[in-house]
This record gives C-alpha cells, sequence and structure tokens, in this order.
C-alpha cells in the first residue's frame, strides 16, 4: 500500500473495516481489532493516527515491526500472520497492519477470545456462533493419521490458600515426530504466556508454573471456570496446530479431555472423552459431541 491509497482509506475514517492507533502502546488492542477484522470482512489497523483522523505518525525503532508481528503471532489462534508495512503520509510515517477475511470454516481468537468486528465495536462471538462458524468445515479425518498426537499426565499439584501449582508430564504417542512444541496453561483461573519445548528432550521436562487464584476469574472459550487447560502447538504440514487437554480442577480420578483442531483451528464439537485414568494413554477417534 503506498501513501496515497492509504491516505484514502484513513479520510473513510473508523468503521466496520479500519481503526486507528495513536502508538504502538495501543498494541493489545489493535491485535484484538485485526482479530475481529479476520472474523468479520478484513480490516487494517493504522498506527499514528489519532482517531479524529489526524496524522502524526509514529516513532519506529529497528525491530518495532517484527516485534510486533511476533506479538500478533503469539496472542492469537490460530496465529494470524497480517501484512505489516510502514509508509509516508505527508511527510509522516506510519504503520499499517491488514489482514484479509477468514477462510470459510475458520475463527481467530485474540487473547483467548473470538472477536467479530460490528461497525467501529469488536464484539464477543458467542460459543453458538463459534460452532456454527466451525462446523461449516468439513474435514476428512483419515488424512489425519500421521498427526503428531500427546499424552499429557498430572503428576503433582501444589495447593495453598491462594495459590496453585500443577506439574504435568508430555509424551508424544503417536504421529510423525516434530523437533519442539509450545505449550501453556490456559482457563479462566490459569492464564499464561506461550513457551517452547523440545521435543527430543520432552521427557525429561517439567511442565509447571504458579497461578494466584485470588484473582477473579477471567473467560476462555474452551475452557470452564473450575478447569485446568494445557495447551500444545506445533507446526506440522504447513499449519498451526493445536490440542488442549483439560482436567476438573478439585478432582484427579477423571481422565483429561482433549479438544483437537481442524486443520488451522481448535474444534469444540470434536472431542476425545475415553475415561482414561492418570498415567494411561488415550487412542480413541474423534467424535462429534
Amino acid at each position: 500500500m503506498d501513501g496515497d491509497e492509504a491516505l484514502a482509506l484513513m479520510r473513510q475514517g473508523e468503521g466496520q473495516r479500519s481503526e486507528f492507533k495513536t502508538s504502538f502502546a495501543e498494541q493489545n488492542d489493535a491485535i484484538e481489532s485485526l482479530c475481529a477484522f479476520a472474523n468479520a470482512d478484513g480490516g487494517t489497523v493504522f498506527f499514528g493516527v489519532t482517531h479524529d483522523s489526524t496524522i502524526q505518525g509514529v516513532s519506529i525503532g529497528k525491530n518495532t515491526l517484527e516485534n510486533f508481528a511476533n506479538e500478533i503471532t503469539q496472542h492469537t489462534n490460530p496465529p494470524l500472520h497480517p501484512l505489516v508495512e510502514h509508509v509516508l503520509v505527508d511527510g509522516r510515517e506510519i504503520v499499517i497492519a491488514a489482514v484479509p477475511r477468514a477462510h470459510k470454516g475458520m475463527v481467530f481468537f485474540a487473547f483467548g477470545r473470538a472477536l467479530i468486528r460490528v461497525g467501529r465495536t469488536n464484539q464477543r462471538i458467542s460459543p453458538e456462533e463459534i460452532r456454527a462458524r466451525l462446523q461449516t468445515n468439513h474435514f476428512d479425518w483419515s488424512m489425519e493419521r500421521d498427526r503428531p498426537r500427546f499424552d499429557v499426565i498430572q503428576k503433582a499439584v501444589t495447593r495453598h490458600e491462594t495459590s496453585f501449582q500443577p506439574q504435568f508430564g508430555v509424551t508424544q504417542v503417536s504421529g510423525d515426530r516434530i523437533p519442539h512444541f509450545r505449550w501453556r496453561f490456559r482457563g479462566p483461573r490459569f492464564s499464561m504466556e506461550w513457551a517452547q519445548a523440545s521435543a527430543a528432550a520432552v521427557d525429561r521436562t517439567h511442565f509447571t508454573a504458579m497461578f494466584d487464584l485470588s484473582q477473579p476469574p477471567a473467560t476462555d472459550d474452551f475452557v470452564g471456570t473450575d478447569e485446568l487447560g494445557f495447551e500444545i502447538a506445533f507446526h506440522w504440514r504447513g499449519q498451526w496446530r493445536s490440542e488442549i487437554h483439560r482436567w476438573p480442577i478439585l478432582r484427579r480420578d477423571i481422565g483429561s479431555k482433549v479438544l483437537w483442531d481442524v486443520a488451522a483451528q481448535i474444534i469444540p464439537p470434536l472431542e476425545i472423552d475415553c475415561g482414561v485414568e492418570e498415567g494411561q494413554t488415550a487412542d480413541c477417534p474423534p467424535r462429534s459431541s
């Protein structure tokens, strides 16, 4: 996009397909808007522009664009890859991040929430609408026989009055071997940034984190308030894939429920629930719930 094209879009003001940010201090809001744009009609976020369309420019360091692109990838699921570029408009430098409309059957999440653009606002997509959208993606599960699959075992839990520290073990039980994967705990009460693990050292790795239970719960589209989620993401056959293992917080005698993805996104209705006991592995076909 050149300066004249950017200026023409900015003159239309904020709306269904555009949003203005004065600086990268607002990057989290921008990531949510990019997610909402992708789930609607596509759109563009402009950095260095005020809400009344005044162009004030933005300061760009050596790694500003790369760092912003990494933040987008880390906080969206499936990872968004917008076109991020900088242009000169009226002698001032601005940054533009643009995303197309998501393919049919895909839903993007930002910070664990599915959002959609409605006019000048980002609205939460209801679980019912998420399911309806994702179920339009018909996928041949026979193509998935070589997909990496993991068994996650809850090894220990340390509980205090206001804190909770789970410790899990991970084993790849089938599928193509992968060099590394990303992992995190998630849920309304358990939220952490992505961490990376080497597949070669996974059997010697302790997956653990400390969480403050005194804080009010947030929201999570796939993990309940009284559940703990452990999410694994890995790159396979040109796409990011994910699976979420879930446990009731206060009951250890129930095997984990695994939410599998289809192509590039997690599918709530497709679930494995084999009722396996702790220490056993699950090798069950996915079914519709």
